[in-house]
C-alpha cells in the first residue's frame, strides 16, 4: 500500500497519521500520538506569561511517533511526508541552524508587559510605530497582514526582543515550530516557509503572498532572520539518513513545506470547498470560508486593503484564501463552565477528588434533557468569558435567570447556544464581506464530535444540518494529503481533498 504521512506537531499532542494515497482515492490508515511534553517554562516564568519549550525534545517525539506508526502499519510504501502544527511563535537559529534560545511558543504573553515609561505594552508599541489600524474596539492589525496583532505570533516576539535589548548574538534566522520540524527532517541549514504559515507572523501582505518589507524595516526587525517563503506542496528536500534510519523507513523519502494547522484541518475535514463552512470545535473554535476570489471581497477606501472585518483572512494552501472566525468561542468556553461545577464541588460540598470528564458528560445530558423539553424555562447567555475580536473586553453574561432555570442543565444549553451563536454570526459575517453563502456545514474537532447537544444547537443557529466526517486528526490528514501533492500524486489539495474517503 502506498501511503503518505501527515505529522501535526501541536501544541498539547504530536500525532502522525498515515493516509493510503492510491491517485483516485485516499483513505485513512492508522494515526499514532503521543503529548507534547516538552515546555522548559519555569515556575516563575510561567507566572508572569512565559511560554518556553525545547524544540530539538519537540522534533525527538515526532521522530519517535512516526517510528511506532510505521512499525504499526508494516511494509507499506511511504512516498512523501507531509507536516503541520502550531502556526505561532518564534524560534531563533545560528548560521548552522541550531536553535539560539529556547522556542517562545504562542501562549507566551511577554508582549503584553507594559512598556517603561509609556502608556501602552509592545503591542500596542508595535501598532503604533508600523500604522496598525483597529476595527472599532477590536486588537490592532497592519493592513492586509490578514490578522491581528497578537502576543505570541513570531514578529511581535522578535519586536519585544529587540526593543528590550534580549536579541542573542550569532542569530542568522527565526522560524516557527513546524517548519523548525521539517528543516531537522532533511538537515538542511536554513529553514523555508509557505504562506500559510508566513501569515501567522503578523507581518505577511496575505493578498501578495509575501513578506510585508515595509512594514518589517518600520518595525526595525532585520528582514534577514526571515525565511524565504516557497510555493505550498513544495519538496524541500529528502528525509536525512539519521532520521529515516530512527523512524525505520528508506532515507531521501520526499518532505514536503509545512503548512498551517488551520488550511490542514480545513483540508481533512471539507471534500468541496466552494460549497462548504466548515465549524471546528477544539480548545478553540472556526468559523472557516474557502473563498477563491479575493476581488469579491470589500476593499477600505482609505487605502484599498482588503476589508475582512474582525474575520482573520489567511491564505489556503497553494491558492485562494480562508475567511474564519477565529477564537471566540471553542472547547475553552465549555471548560470555564466546567470548571465552575468542579469549583463548587470542591468549595461548596468538600469533594476534593472531583472527575472531571464527569462533569463534562453529566452537563451534556442535563443540557439534553432541557432541549428535548419543549416547555422548558431556559435562560440565555452570551458565553465571551475572555472577550472577543471585535470586542476584547466583553465579558460573559447570563440572561432571564428564573427560580424555574437556574440549573445546570440550563445554564450548560445557553452556553451551548451562545457558542453556537457566535459561530453562526461570524460566518454570516463572511456573507456580508461577500464571500457569497455555502449550502453544506462540516463539523469537526472534539468539542462537536463528542457533545450531540452542541451539535444540534449548531444546527439551530446554523439552519441546516451538520456533517460530522470520520476522519478525527483532520490536521494531520491534512499535512498528509499536501505532501502527495508535493510529490505529484494528486494534481492539486482541491483534488487531493475530493478524493479523501471521509
Amino acid at each position: 500500500m502506498t501511503v503518505a504521512l501527515g505529522i501535526d506537531l501541536g501544541s498539547t499532542s504530536i500525532t502522525v497519521v498515515a493516509v493510503r494515497v492510491d491517485g483516485d482515492n485516499a483513505r485513512f490508515v492508522a494515526s499514532h500520538s503521543m503529548p507534547n511534553d516538552a515546555e522548559t517554562t519555569s515556575s516563575a516564568d510561567r507566572a508572569v506569561g512565559r511560554s518556553e519549550w525545547d524544540l530539538d525534545a519537540m522534533v525527538s517525539r515526532c521522530i519517535a511517533v512516526a517510528g511506532d506508526l510505521c512499525t504499526r502499519i508494516g511494509d507499506d510504501d511511504v512516498v512523501a511526508i507531509g507536516i503541520t502544527g502550531q502556526q505561532q511563535g518564534c524560534q531563533l537559529l545560528d548560521t548552522e541552524g541550531d536553535p539560539v534560545g529556547p522556542f517562545i511558543a504562542w501562549q507566551d504573553q511577554r508582549c503584553k508587559d507594559r512598556v517603561a515609561g509609556a502608556d501602552g505594552d509592545f503591542l500596542d508599541a508595535m501598532a503604533d510605530v508600523g500604522g496598525a489600524v483597529r476595527v472599532g474596539e477590536g486588537l490592532p492589525s497592519f493592513p492586509d497582514a490578514g490578522c491581528p496583532i497578537v502576543t505570541g505570533y513570531t514578529a511581535p516576539t522578535l519586536f519585544w526582543l529587540d526593543a528590550m535589548g534580549m536579541m542573542p548574538t550569532g542569530v542568522a534566522s527565526a522560524i516557527t515550530a513546524p517548519e523548525f520540524l521539517a528543516h531537522r527532517l532533511v538537515g538542511s541549514r536554513r529553514p523555508v516557509t509557505d504562506a500559510t504559515d508566513a501569515a501567522g507572523w503578523g507581518v505577511f501582505d496575505v493578498p501578495r503572498r509575501q513578506w510585508n518589507a515595509d512594514l518589517v524595516d518600520a518595525l526595525g526587525i532585520d528582514r534577514g532572520l526571515l525565511p524565504d517563503v516557497v510555493d505550498s506542496c513544495t519538496v524541500i528536500g529528502g528525509l536525512s539518513e539519521d532520521v529515516s534510519e530512527a523512524i525505520g523507513i528508506g532515507s531521501g523519502i520526499p518532505v514536503s513545506v509545512p503548512s498551517g494547522d488551520h488550511q490542514c484541518a480545513f483540508v481533512g475535514a471539507v471534500t468541496n470547498a466552494d460549497e462548504t463552512v466548515a465549524v471546528n470545535v477544539g480548545t478553540g473554535g472556526q468559523a472557516t470560508v474557502y473563498v477563491d476570489d479575493l476581488s469579491r471581497l470589500r476593499r477600505r477606501s482609505e487605502d484599498g486593503s482588503i476589508d475582512h472585518g474582525w474575520l482573520e483572512l489567511r491564505p489556503h494552501i497553494e491558492r485562494g484564501h480562508l475567511l474564519a472566525g477565529v477564537g471566540v468561542v471553542g472547547g475553552r468556553t465549555f471548560r470555564t463552565l466546567k470548571d465552575f461545577y468542579v469549583r463548587t464541588a470542591q468549595n461548596v460540598f468538600g469533594i476534593e477528588d472531583v472527575d472531571e470528564d464527569r462533569v463534562y458528560g453529566r452537563l451534556v445530558e442535563l443540557a439534553g434533557d432541557v432541549l428535548i423539553d419543549e416547555n422548558a424555562d431556559v435562560m440565555t447567555a452570551s458565553a465571551l468569558f475572555t472577550g472577543s475580536r471585535e470586542d476584547p473586553r466583553a465579558r460573559g453574561v447570563f440572561s432571564g435567570v428564573t427560580p424555574g432555570n437556574f440549573s445546570p442543565g440550563s445554564m450548560a444549553l445557553a452556553v451551548f447556544r451562545s457558542m453556537a451563536g457566535e459561530l453562526a454570526a461570524s460566518y454570516r459575517s463572511t456573507v456580508e464581506l461577500g464571500a457569497g453563502t455555502r449550502a453544506k456545514l462540516v463539523g469537526s474537532g472534539n468539542g462537536l464530535r463528542l457533545n450531540p447537544v452542541l451539535r444540534q444547537c449548531m444546527e439551530e443557529a446554523f439552519g441546516r444540518s451538520v456533517a460530522i466526517g470520520r476522519v478525527t486528526e483532520e490536521a494531520a490528514v491534512g499535512a498528509a494529503l499536501t505532501g502527495a501533492v508535493a510529490v505529484g500524486v494528486y494534481p492539486d489539495i482541491g483534488a487531493a481533498s475530493r478524493a479523501l474517503e471521509r
